[in-house]
């Protein structure tokens, strides 16, 4: 009688070993799917980081005061003002 029940007690380990050992390869699975996620996330990251930068590069070329005054009197046809103040008088009815 003994050997029938340890005969048991091995046959009903057989499902419950197999499970685990499914559930291991399963977790391992997705630990491995979310590193390279992971890694094409940092990629994405860091190209846009590049980006940003570039952009923020060209913000500070195209905001620079020589730049700005360039722009005006070549593509606006815009003259500097004198320097000097001027007065202006205006006659209401």
């Amino acid at each position: 009688m003994r050997e029938v029940w340890r005969s048991i007690l091995y046959i009903g380990m057989v499902p419950v070993i197999l499970g685990l050992l499914l559930l291991y390869v399963w977790v391992g699975e997705a630990v491995r799917a979310a590193a390279v996620e992971l890694e094409d996330l940092r990629r994405v990251e860091m190209t846009l980081r590049n980006r940003q930068n570039a952009l923020h590069i060209e913000q500070s070329r195209l905001t620079r005061p020589d730049h700005l005054a360039r722009m005006a009197t070549q593509e606006l046809s815009l003259v500097q003002p004198d320097p000097q103040p001027r007065e202006i008088h205006v006659v209401l009815p």
